[in-house]
């Protein structure tokens, strides 16, 4: 699917170039639900799923994008986001498979720094109104997806971001294609 770049990409680059010496190493455990099919662990650390599809902060057929929670539930409630706002039967979702993963990255950009938090305002407060998808589906690039490319462009190997699906949780969005050699996702079991 062609997208058709954000129309503030500019100014997303401008301030994730202005936010990344703010970057520095994360590790911990983190959280992926996925149906049996894509749960094997050769396939659940490679982002090749969202890289070709999408997701909030990767555009299609962009780069690989890994998805994970800090929190198993919140791991739940991002898996099963797609399919209540399709209004698809959640019944339809299941079986899952819960995967923990051990995470250990240089480059981490976390937007929960309490000094990013009057710059993300706005960005934040764009991405929380905007259909995400709507918008993807009618071929623009989301709020989300700009930062998302913008902080991949600059290097960056993750993002830790607030959960949309799941209050008071975060997400690790992680960058493969970035990975220094000593940076890893890897199945703990």
């Amino acid at each position: 699917m062609d997208i058709e770049p954000h129309y503030d990409f500019e100014a997303a680059q401008h301030a994730v170039r202005k936010w990344s010496p703010m970057a520095s190493p994360w590790s911990g455990e983190v959280y992926r639900s996925a149906t049996p099919r894509y749960a094997r662990a050769a396939d659940i650390v490679t982002g090749l799923g969202s890289g070709k599809m999408g997701g909030r902060w990767n555009p299609p057929g962009g780069f690989a994008t890994v998805y994970a929670s800090l929190e198993p539930e919140a791991a739940m409630s991002e898996s099963l986001a797609a399919f209540r706002y399709y209004g698809w039967a959640l019944h339809a979702a299941m079986p899952r498979l819960f995967r923990s993963l051990r995470v250990s990255l240089l480059l981490v950009l976390d937007f929960r720094q309490p000094v990013l938090a009057p710059e993300l305002a706005g960005w934040m407060g764009r991405i929380r109104q905007e259909d995400w998808r709507a918008v993807q589906q009618a071929g623009r690039e989301p709020t989300s997806q700009a930062l998302g490319r913008a902080a991949f462009e600059a290097g960056l190997e993750g993002l830790l971001v607030p959960s949309f699906a799941a209050a008071d949780s975060t997400n690790l969005v992680a960058f493969p294609g970035n990975f220094a050699a000593t940076s890893s996702i890897r199945v703990i079991k």
